[in-house]
């Protein structure tokens, strides 16, 4: 398991090959989408299942077949119910910086100033190929190749098929309310209230919340805690920590609600948890 972090500055791929790709089941410790943002562009396939999907406060239920377009900068995440989908995440720019012939082309999609088509079911389906190419085939020798072609395939497709608009995307308030996610992440062994978080978003407290659950569909507080929980599990499948200091140090002062939070989110105890991790590893 990861540390959880809002910001995604995690290298994608290789400098030379900016392109990862991600298989996730039930297995994967990021099965259920925590929210986040990158600043790499994403494509995203369910293959079993469904998969609740929020793109900037934008919630859409991803059925098997369904392909998903996430521009760089997006806040998204996501909530899996029996499912199994891919992620292909990838630098638009510097996969064709040095190719000159393609820049007109692509040049207003990573500058974001068109805004894409992001949602395309089994009926109206784009070419989805560059998924393809990495489904069980990660030592071909052609691999890069095949990914650059099967990518300019995929915002030809677009272009041609004029699935864009002519304006850029509005962000609309996930740029307040990513400060305060960072914010969360750097503070979340302190006191947070919601007076902290509000002032942090530069809004009034209601105001504030009824921006962040238009985004996050949850509270700033109940977040928090989700958040909290999240590095719990993390030092009790990584460390040897007490439960009592782990505890404290992901903000929670008094042990019996520590374990009741932890109970709601995680659907087991703490020590439970901390065993079956042990005897999973």
């Amino acid at each position: 398991m990861e540390k959880f972090a809002y910001l995604d500055k995690k290298q994608h791929g290789t400098v030379g090959f900016p392109v990862e790709y991600y298989y996730v089941d039930s297995s994967h410790p990021r099965y259920h989408m925590a929210f986040h943002w990158h600043n790499e562009w994403e494509l995203l396939r369910v293959i079993e299942g469904e998969l609740w999907l929020t793109l900037d406060g934008d919630r859409r239920r991803i059925k098997a077949g369904d392909i998903v377009l996430i521009p760089g900068e997006t806040l998204h995440g996501g909530e899996a119910t029996d499912c199994v989908y891919e992620c292909l995440v990838f630098d638009l720019y510097g996969l064709f910086s040095k190719t000159e012939s393609v820049k007109p082309a692509l040049r207003p999609f990573y500058r974001m100033d068109v805004s894409p088509d992001l949602f395309f079911t089994n009926d109206d389906r784009p070419p989805a190929r560059v998924l393809d190419v990495f489904g069980g085939r990660g030592d071909s020798p052609c691999l890069a190749l095949e990914t650059l072609s099967a990518i300019a395939e995929f915002f030809a497709w677009l272009i041609r098929e004029n699935r864009y608009e002519n304006a850029p995307r509005k962000k609309g308030w996930s740029t307040r309310i990513k400060p305060v996610l960072e914010y969360i992440e750097a503070h979340y062994g302190e006191e947070l209230s919601l007076d902290i978080l509000s002032n942090v978003a530069g809004m009034n407290a209601r105001y504030f919340c009824k921006v962040f659950y238009s985004l996050i569909k949850t509270t700033p507080m109940n977040y928090v805690n989700f958040y909290r929980i999240e590095q719990a599990a993390f030092f009790l499948e990584t460390t040897d920590m007490h439960i009592t200091e782990i505890a404290t140090s992901c903000g929670f002062w008094e042990g019996s609600y520590f374990t009741k939070v932890f109970k709601k989110f995680k659907g087991t105890t703490p020590h439970c948890y901390r065993r079956l991790s042990k005897t999973n590893a």
